[in-house]
């Protein structure tokens, strides 16, 4: 899990991070270093302040719970936003947080800054990392790929041929096969014994 971050104030970007077309203050970063409840958090020019969305959630009546068309993973019949507020967070500390900015349609940049509080106030954001890699796009295609060749092999040619005969049906043919095995084999071996003694 994480948290959200949007950032409204100016970061110290570098060269490369200013010539994007990027409007970092719409942009979303993500942190580990808070809740971890997927909570929207924004740093301003001198605080940090958590965006609460308080609901109201509508239960099913017993009846309603019986039809069948309900599916099973909805839990609430409604969910109502009843409130809306910005709360200051009085965070002491360093707060990391990164993004990933496409560059071009091959590459992206990697992007983390620190951000140090002390006592709910903001004092710096720095940037700590800021390295070129490959776009989503390439990975998506490198993963299809792979998974191409992947389904090539015999291996996995035998279990799709497997999976269409059925593999309960593979298993018990497995499974009586073994054991008339066995039985003809300890029918050996107490051949061996009776005629060794």
């Amino acid at each position: 899990m994480f948290d959200s971050i949007y950032v409204k104030t100016k970061l110290p970007l570098n060269e490369d991070l200013k010539n994007l077309n990027v409007k970092w203050e719409e942009l979303e970063f993500q942190t580990k270093d808070l809740e971890n409840c997927l909570l929207r958090y924004d740093i301003n020019d001198d605080k940090i302040v958590e965006h609460v969305v308080e609901r109201e959630y509508v239960h099913y009546t017993e009846e309603e719970k019986r039809d069948k068309n309900r599916k099973p993973w909805d839990l609430f019949k409604d969910v109502k936003i009843t409130n809306e507020y910005d709360k200051d967070i009085y965070h002491h500390g360093k707060i990391n947080f990164y993004t990933g900015v496409d560059y071009t349609e091959v590459e992206s940049f990697w992007v983390e800054f620190n951000a140090y509080f002390i006592y709910g106030k903001l004092d710096k954001i720095e940037l700590f990392k800021c390295e070129k890699t490959k776009s989503r796009n390439v990975y998506q295609k490198e993963w299809e790929e792979k998974r191409k060749l992947e389904a090539k092999k015999l291996w996995n040619r035998m279990k799709k041929i497997l999976r269409y005969i059925g593999w309960r049906w593979f298993w018990n043919k497995m499974s009586r096969y073994s054991y008339k095995m066995s039985n003809i084999f300890s029918k050996i071996q107490i051949f061996i014994i009776k005629n060794l003694l």
